[in-house]
């Protein structure tokens, strides 16, 4: 079973990603930067790695873009080998803006609205297939 942070300011959609996930996936949910932040900082102080990150992009506060820039920074201070960071995928229901995740190092992104079936198709291509 994979262990997945869902990341996102509308409790409908942590609920629908944490659904969608039931059986393949235990889940965290932070429900804004700094929470996501926090969770990942412990994540790390106790060794339970997440599988994937799922972030939503247009948060308040520090919104997605700025939790996957501080994470990729902290995974290449930590000298992360090529292939061994966490999967993030952004979410959001703006096609334009995810392409800056793209240049900060997102690994896919999900669009809103939610469709479970190509979620997991997502997901499990990319914890499946880590070269792909």
């Amino acid at each position: 079973m994979w262990r997945i942070l869902v990341v996102d300011d509308n409790p409908n959609n942590c609920m629908l990603l944490v659904s969608t996930l039931e059986g393949l996936a235990e889940c965290d949910v932070a429900e804004n930067g700094e929470e996501a932040l926090a969770a990942y900082d412990k994540s790390l102080a106790q060794q339970k790695f997440y599988d994937a990150i799922l972030l939503d992009i247009a948060m308040p506060g520090i919104d997605g873009v700025e939790v996957l820039r501080r994470i990729r920074s902290k995974e290449e201070q930590a000298a992360t080998p090529q292939g061994k960071a966490i999967p993030i995928f952004m979410v959001t229901a703006h096609k334009a803006p995810f392409m800056d995740s793209f240049n900060t190092g997102c690994d896919d992104y999900i669009l809103k609205p939610i469709e479970p079936d190509k979620v997991i198709i997502k997901i499990k291509d990319r914890l499946e297939n880590p070269a792909s």
